[in-house]
C-alpha cells in the first residue's frame, strides 16, 4: 500500500494541475497521509493496525453500497470498473490482518475509562 500510493498518488500532490475538482485535492491529500502513515506501519505494524481496519472497512463498504448495486443495475462504467478492480484488492489486506489479535484487542478486551 506504502509503496503503490507513493509511486501513483503522492505525484499528484505536486502537480501544478488547475482541472483538479475540490474532491479530487481532498482525496489525494487523504491518500498521501495514508502513504506515510503506511510507511509508519513497516516499522510499527501492530501499532498501525487500525490503519489497515479503516482501509479495509471502507473498501467494504464502498463495494457493498455503491459497486454492487452498480453493477447489479448493469450501470458501470470504465473508471467505476476500474475502482472495483483496485477496491477488490482489499483482500490482500484482510488475507494480512492477524484477526486473531484484532478480536482479542478490539473487540473482546475492555474499554478504557474515558475521563
Amino acid at each position: 500500500m506504502a509503496v503503490g500510493l507513493a509511486i501513483f498518488k503522492v505525484p499528484d500532490l505536486f502537480s501544478q494541475d488547475a482541472s483538479r475538482t475540490l474532491m479530487e485535492g481532498v482525496v489525494t491529500c487523504i491518500l498521501t497521509a495514508m502513504c506515510i502513515l503506511a510507511f509508519v506501519g513497516l516499522r510499527y505494524p501492530v501499532r498501525m493496525l487500525p490503519l489497515l481496519l479503516f482501509e479495509s472497512i471502507w473498501k467494504l463498504i464502498w463495494l457493498a453500497a455503491v459497486a454492487l448495486p452498480a453493477i447489479m443495475d448493469d450501470a458501470v462504467d470504465p473508471a467505476m470498473s476500474e475502482l472495483i478492480f483496485n477496491c477488490s484488492m482489499v483482500v490482500i489486506i484482510l488475507a494480512v490482518i492477524p484477526w486473531r489479535y484484532v478480536w482479542q484487542h478490539y473487540v473482546t478486551a475492555k474499554g478504557d475509562r474515558w475521563r
